[in-house]
This record gives C-alpha cells, sequence and structure tokens, in this order.
C-alpha cells in the first residue's frame, strides 16, 4: 500500500531548517540518526560540523529518510550531555562515569560525536553498554587533539518506542522531487 506524501511539513532542504542547521554547525558539531525509509535496515549515526557536509549528507539519501539532529553546543548549555571534551583528555574517571550511565540500566544507548582535529570530518558512534569500547575508543581519538562528546539518547527521547525526540534542532525528512515527505512509512 503506497504511502501518503505531502509538501506540508517542512522538509531537511526547507530554507528554515537549512537556517538552522547553518547556525547550528557554526557553533560546533550537530549529530545524530538517519532513519532509512522502507529500506529494511536499521538507523545510523550521523554528524555534522559544516553545512556542505550536511547539504552532501541530504543528497546522497533517499527521499523520505528521516533525520533526527542535535546540536551538541546547544545540550552542553543546557547541561544534557554525558560528556563534552575540546582539545582536552578525556580521563578515565569520564568514561567511567559514562560507563556507569550505561550499565544502571541496560536499555540506555548513547550518541557519540567528534573530530581529531578542525578540517577533519566527524565519525558517530550510537550504541548501548555493548558498544562502551567503540564510545572509549573515538573519545581517545577526538578529545585531546579535537572535539568529542556523548549524547545520553534515551534521555533525549519522550517515548523511545515510538522515537519522540526532545531538546532536537531538526527532526525532519528527506523530500522527493517534487518536495514532498511520506507522512507515514516503514522505517
Amino acid at each position: 500500500m503506497p504511502h501518503t506524501w505531502s509538501s506540508e511539513p517542512l522538509n531537511l532542504l526547507s530554507p528554515e531548517i537549512v537556517a538552522v542547521v547553518t547556525e547550528a554547525v557554526e557553533t560546533g558539531i550537530v549529530c545524530g540518526v538517519q532513519a532509512f525509509y522502507c529500506a529494511g535496515q536499521g538507523p545510523e549515526p550521523c554528524a555534522f560540523v559544516d553545512l556542505d557536509s550536511y547539504l552532501s549528507s541530504v543528497e546522497k539519501s533517499r527521499p523520505g529518510d528521516w533525520f533526527t539532529l542535535w546540536s551538541v553546543p546547544a545540550l552542553a548549555k543546557q547541561g544534557a550531555l554525558l560528556i563534552r571534551k575540546q582539545a582536552a583528555l578525556a580521563s578515565e574517571a569520564d568514561l567511567k562515569t559514562i560507563q556507569d550511565w550505561l550499565n544502571t540500566n541496560p536499555q540506555r544507548e548513547f550518541l557519540a560525536a567528534g573530530y581529531s582535529q578542525k578540517g577533519a570530518p566527524p565519525e558517530a558512534i550510537w550504541g548501548d553498554h555493548g558498544w562502551f569500547d567503540r564510545l572509549q575508543d573515538l573519545a581517545h581519538k577526538c578529545a585531546q587533539t579535537g572535539e568529542f562528546a556523548a549524547l545520553p539518547l534515551t534521555d533525549l527521547l519522550e517515548d523511545n518506542e515510538r522515537w519522540i525526540p526532545k531538546l532536537h534542532l531538526v527532526d525532519a525528512k528527506r523530500p522527493n522531487d517534487r518536495g514532498e515527505v511520506p507522512l507515514g512509512g516503514a522505517y
């Protein structure tokens, strides 16, 4: 059964959303999750530090793909990050705090992003306590000479089962050639 597409909701290429992303990447990392429209695969993490990489990622995605993005600096101002390090070592105590947070509830998930030096493309990972080693590796790779942040993804969702984000920068879909996005569908 085909899904209904509409030009009503703002989409990832709407001038209003591009303006919000432009302003956010000027202050730091924007990261999130890309869910694939009717693709039969799970979502993947993504991160951006400039508008060109955001636009390129959106253009390479398929119509209907859904991006939920957060601004690391905005979450830092709200005290909503697990950690943020800029050209500073992520200590074992810092990382242990994140590990303890993850181990408190096996359903908790993080989203982490970082880059090893200015101008380097950011990397992003998403996982639970079983992925802590990868989070730790990314922190060691990025924090001391670039930037690293870990978001408490589970805490940034109103309803984890229905994917209702909070404190987000963008929660929108890639439009088709007519500027329409699906109002429903499988993700």
